[in-house]
């Protein structure tokens, strides 16, 4: 009799076990699925960062040739520009609008402050760098001028 009890307090722990393992390769399945997508979704954003550089050096261009009234040229690389940002935002690619949104740490990130007494505090004047989402993901934050009424430090 004893060595049958042993032999079933040795089969509910196998049972255990097996259950705990089932659990365990479930839920690594799961993970594995997620993180699968999760690599194909994001797995172009060092590419799609390069690209919003030249994006943003095709615009300065773009202005400074429209100022000295080089139209021809300016309409040019303004074309280029607006078909690449065509194809990031086919791919995925949204710009964070910033100017008169109250700023947001996860999608701004504040270089300078103003005093505007017409303002609320916290509320971004100007963009300085425009910034954009991969799908709902931040790969880079709009760099923005943020008002600021009072000498109080947000905690």
């Amino acid at each position: 009799m004893e060595e049958l009890d042993n032999v079933k307090e040795q089969n509910e722990e196998y049972l255990s076990r097996l259950q705990r393992l089932q659990a365990d390769f479930e839920n690594f399945k799961r993970r594995t699925k997620i993180q699968s997508k999760d690599l194909a979704k994001y797995a172009s954003v060092d590419l799609i960062r390069e690209l919003l550089d030249i994006s943003d050096n095709l615009e300065r261009a773009a202005e400074a040739l429209r100022a000295e009234g080089v139209q021809g040229v300016y309409d040019g690389i303004e074309l280029i520009r607006k078909q690449l940002c065509d194809i990031l935002t086919r791919n995925g690619v949204t710009r964070i609008d910033s100017v008169g949104q109250l700023f947001d740490p996860h999608v701004h990130e504040a270089i300078m402050t103003e005093v505007d007494t017409n303002l609320p505090d916290n509320v971004i004047t100007e963009e300085i760098q425009k910034g954009y989402k991969l799908h709902e993901k931040v790969i880079r934050p709009s760099k923005v001028k943020v008002n600021k009424n009072t000498n109080k430090v947000d905690r």
